[in-house]
Parts: C-alpha cells; sequence; structure tokens
C-alpha cells in the first residue's frame, strides 16, 4: 500500500480542522432554540444556562455542539430574554 505524500497528509488536517471549526446544524438544534425561548419567557423560569441544560438533556442533543451553534445564534436568545424582562 503506498505512502500518502506529505502534500496529502496536510490537505487532509486541513479539511479536519475546517469540518471541527463549522458544525453541520443539527435539525434539532433550532427547535431546542425555540424550547429555550418559550421556557424563558415562563414566569418564575430558571437561569439561562439551567434551561439550556435542562432542554439539551431532555432532546438528546449533543451539549457541546450545540453551544458551538448557540455561539452563532445567541443574538436570538438575548433578545428572548431582553422581552421577558421587558414583559
Amino acid at each position: 500500500m503506498p505512502k500518502a505524500s506529505r502534500g496529502s497528509a496536510s490537505k487532509c488536517r486541513s479539511r479536519a480542522t475546517v469540518q471541527q471549526q463549522s458544525i453541520e446544524p443539527d435539525g434539532l438544534w433550532s427547535v431546542a432554540m425555540l424550547r429555550i425561548a418559550l421556557e424563558l419567557k415562563r414566569p418564575g423560569s430558571r437561569s439561562l444556562d439551567t434551561v439550556i441544560d435542562e432542554v439539551v438533556a431532555k432532546m438528546g442533543i449533543r451539549k457541546d455542539d450545540f453551544e458551538k451553534y448557540l455561539t452563532e445564534h445567541l443574538g436570538l436568545l438575548r433578545q428572548a430574554v431582553k422581552e421577558k424582562l421587558h414583559s
């Protein structure tokens, strides 16, 4: 079996790095965001971190990947929290 050249090995590593940085969105993540926003609007709701932990656990979502997704979409959750505080 021929060995891979250095160029092809570095290309594979580059692709792996890119794949780690941008993850494919899971269809459940947007549903989880909606559930989190709805939960935060409830009177007497818990902290954002607690709500996220509960929703992720109930839905069986990998928290580390979901947190990366949240980082990209955090503005939507912040808006929901602001609306809750002003209502």
